[in-house]
């Protein structure tokens, strides 16, 4: 039996200028003196522009390693592109909306792993290796993480009166504005609605904290692989996973995942993180591989035909296969409401709504995947949310999975010896043998209604190549 665990950490996987802090367009300089003192808050900034009005160089009060005078010097330059004010907050508003990082809530994320394996020796030459991994996933990574979005209880206030043919609070302009300028957008005077003044932040149309670890996972494997060596030359190795991944966040870089895996499922109530766990949108429940050479038993030195010699040797001598077998299931699917409801169009900080599944509908189809393209599962069975309503699909569609993969890569090769000082190899290589299609992710926009290709297959993942075939010649010394 085994065990190891280990811990990792990561920033917040944004740069640097996405920060307002840290933004080249902020007015914001910290210190002028490596930190000792201050040099500005979020109200006010002691470094001023000289002369007024422009100029590249600033005055800052007290001595410090770019001000030589008590007064200051006009030698600390900022950098390029920066358009300095007196009031940094001022510009946070004017960032709408705000990405930060929330330097005082961070927890870095780390992964803990266990694992136990038992490796036997089976009869007639096959070694067996079972084994169990399993991870815990803490403090995850959102990419951006919002924290501003109005409470649930503001939610379901609304759907009962949209049910009772009330004006729902929340979508009413605010009778009185209450900030003491002017905010940008839909934060401006005649714009604001109530709902704005209940979120957590109601001077932010959005405040969204960079690689926040707000999330977590959990993965079980099992594990098997069981190898052959046979006495006349080759090996064969068969390697078996069964696994289940199960998470509330998915990746950093949820924009870089797309055809290959259907993308990633989005966040749709950001106040009910818990609620967003499921499986993962990178589940892959099976897999089998089985790789393998063999040398064919035909020739000098084998079982058949060891006697033969001159051309006759050289012909039926050297003879051998090799290739690998891959069967996948597919990822599973992402079901979103294409057009959302009153709520998602509210402006409230509600993330992507999913459709509701009809109670007792089927969702799956039958068939061969060919027969499936123009529906690869029960588009019926899904409508768009209620109104003012989250969708109860989950995040992760747990029952749905887009076409795994079915492939094999074959080749045989040819050895022929030159003397005892070297030999020539000629190969060919099959790559995709069989011809065999991958199909992508259906198109898992809800609902029919707007979307026409709700459901439809209409590309081929871009890597499953159609068949290949390569010769090659290696001159071995």
């Amino acid at each position: 039996m085994e065990y190891s665990s280990f811990r990792t950490t990561s920033r917040s996987g944004r740069t640097p200028y996405i920060d307002p802090v840290s933004s080249a367009a902020s007015p914001f300089f910290a210190s002028n003196d490596k930190g000792l003192t201050p040099a500005a808050t979020l109200n006010q900034n002691t470094c001023t522009l000289s002369p007024p009005g422009g100029a590249a160089n600033f005055v800052c009060l007290g001595q410090g390693p770019f001000n030589t005078a008590p007064t200051g010097a006009n030698n600390l330059v900022p950098v390029a592109g920066r358009n300095p004010q007196p009031n940094v907050s001022v510009y946070g508003l004017n960032q709408q909306p705000l990405n930060a990082t929330a330097y005082t809530k961070q927890k870095y994320g780390y992964v803990e792993q266990w694992n136990f394996g038992i490796q036997r020796e089976l009869p007639g030459g096959f070694f067996a290796d079972v084994a169990y991994a399993g991870s815990h996933g803490v403090h995850l990574e959102q990419f951006n993480t919002n924290v501003n979005q109005i409470p649930d209880s503001f939610i379901n206030q609304a759907q009962q009166q949209f049910a009772n043919s009330q004006p729902v609070t929340i979508a009413q302009l605010a009778p009185t504005y209450p900030f003491s300028i002017n905010l940008p957008g839909n934060l401006q005077p005649g714009k604001l609605t109530n709902g704005q003044l209940d979120r957590p932040f109601p001077q932010y149309s959005g405040l969204q904290f960079n690689g926040f670890g707000c999330c977590g996972s959990s993965y079980n494997s099992l594990q098997a692989t069981v190898t052959k060596r046979f006495q006349g030359g080759g090996t064969m190795l068969v390697a078996y996973t069964n696994a289940k991944l199960l998470s509330n966040t998915d990746t950093l870089t949820s924009w870089l995942e797309g055809g290959t895996s259907g993308g990633t499922g989005d966040i749709q109530n950001w106040n009910n993180l818990a609620g967003e766990r499921s499986l993962s949108s990178q589940d892959v429940s099976q897999r089998l591989v089985i790789s393998y050479v063999l040398d064919l038993p035909f020739g000098r030195g084998k079982k058949f035909l060891s006697g033969v010699s001159g051309v006759t040797g050289r012909v039926v001598s050297g003879w051998g296969i090799d290739g690998i077998t891959t069967f996948q299931r597919g990822f599973p699917l992402k079901i979103k409401a294409g057009q959302g409801n009153q709520l998602s169009g509210a402006g409230l900080g509600i993330g992507t709504l999913r459709p509701d599944v009809t109670p007792g509908c089927k969702t799956s189809v039958s068939g061969s995947p060919t027969s499936k393209l123009g529906g690869w599962f029960n588009t019926s069975c899904f409508v768009e949310p209620a109104a003012w309503s989250f969708g109860s699909e989950p995040r992760v569609d747990a029952t749905l999975r887009q076409q795994g993969i079915t492939n094999f890569d074959w080749a045989v090769f040819k050895k022929t010896a030159i003397g005892e000082w070297g030999n020539i190899e000629f190969r060919t290589e099959f790559f995709n043998l069989f011809n065999h299609p991958q199909f992508g992710p259906p198109n898992t926009s809800c609902c029919t209604a707007n979307n026409p290709n709700f459901g439809h297959v209409t590309s081929t993942i871009g890597n499953a190549q159609a068949r290949l075939i390569q010769f090659a010649l290696k001159f071995e010394f």
